[in-house]
């Protein structure tokens, strides 16, 4: 079970929050622990201040590193030494749902809110905490980033939604937007529900599902589509390459091979292209020029072949696509690592 415990001025609000709904049942049943600290409780000060002005100048205030300093000390005497903290800020890294995977895992987790115009950077620093940003704006304070940082992690949490297909086959979760979801009545407004969802076919629905996913990704948020991964490959099923030759679409050996007819290629590019030729027509025995290659774990082999492809028709300054797809089209043949397709009509 996780423990988050937010560092807050506004605790109470966080706790109505946190109350109600999904996370609240979760934190009643003890599938999640989460608690919330007053700063102000720290302040060392009659009036429990905990800001003053900006060295500089500026309007609005700071907040001092002291309070927010003895309250998260106050915390790891509690949880340990050895735990992450989080400071929810407008600078700080974009929070993904690959990030929030990697701190569902966590024992333990403590959030920081700042408030005014921010906090004295020196604390962050001293604290080694992290900055993560739910988006490209500026709210008030830290609070409401907060919340949304713990009802992602929490709802990951064992016990708490019903299984793990409830946010497992969600938008973002493996890096690509939800299929389109529909309930009763079956036609509503002249909009039918579609027929493959009322089949009963398990494997037709989630044949659908999978390629409606795909769809709406390309339809809604096509840079998805093209984000890396942290190993390094693409989030699209499909990669599509194409060589711009006068005006007619090549595959890149193709176009290497073109130049190792004029005589272009440097030693290392034929030794490069010789190796890379030997392996593409061992991989490829039905070579065409509407080939996908697929890209997995299992193809990082082929990728890294026509990444040095293209390497070399760099080199040369040919013109080249490369296309993330949702969709090859019709499968031909399939081979464990790459698929030979036809584009549907």
């Amino acid at each position: 079970m996780i423990r988050i415990d937010i560092a807050t001025l506004f605790p109470e609000m966080c706790r109505a929050v946190l109350s109600e709904s999904i996370i609240g049942r979760a934190m009643k049943a003890g599938y999640i622990d989460i608690r919330c600290h007053n700063i102000r409780d720290y302040a060392g000060n009659k009036h429990n201040r905990v800001d003053d002005k900006p060295y500089g100048g500026g309007t609005g205030m700071v907040m001092q590193a002291q309070p927010i300093y003895d309250c998260i000390n106050a915390i790891r005497a509690e949880v340990g030494e050895d735990v992450g903290i989080i400071y929810m800020s407008p600078q700080g890294k974009p929070l993904t749902q690959q990030k929030v995977k990697e701190l569902a895992r966590l024992d333990r987790l403590i959030i920081l809110c700042g408030h005014y115009e921010g906090i004295d950077c020196r604390v962050t620093e001293e604290l080694g905490a992290q900055e993560i940003s739910v988006g490209d704006f500026v709210v008030t304070g830290g609070e409401l980033p907060a919340l949304m940082l713990t009802d992602a992690i929490a709802r990951m949490q064992e016990g708490v939604l019903p299984n793990t297909d409830a946010y497992s086959r969600e938008s973002h979760y493996e890096g690509l937007l939800e299929y389109p979801q529909y309930t009763r009545p079956e036609v509503w407004k002249g909009r039918a529900v579609p027929q493959v969802l009322l089949s009963g076919d398990h494997a037709q629905v989630e044949k659908w599902q999978e390629q409606m996913s795909w769809q709406t990704t390309l339809e809604k948020r096509p840079d998805l589509l093209t984000a890396r991964k942290k190993d390094g490959s693409p989030y699209a099923k499909y990669l599509d390459f194409s060589v711009n030759a006068e005006g007619f679409p090549d595959e890149a050996d193709l176009a290497v091979l073109r130049l190792a007819r004029q005589k272009l290629l440097t030693s290392a590019e034929k030794k490069m292209f010789v190796k890379i030729n030997k392996y593409l027509a061992e991989k490829l025995p039905d070579k065409r020029d509407n080939i996908h290659i697929l890209i997995k774990s299992e193809a990082r082999d082929m990728t890294d072949m026509y990444l040095s492809l293209c390497d070399i028709l760099k080199a040369h300054k040919v013109n080249f696509n490369i296309i993330f797809t949702d969709f090859a089209g019709k499968i031909i043949r399939e081979y464990d690592d790459f698929l030979v397709t036809e584009p549907e009509k």
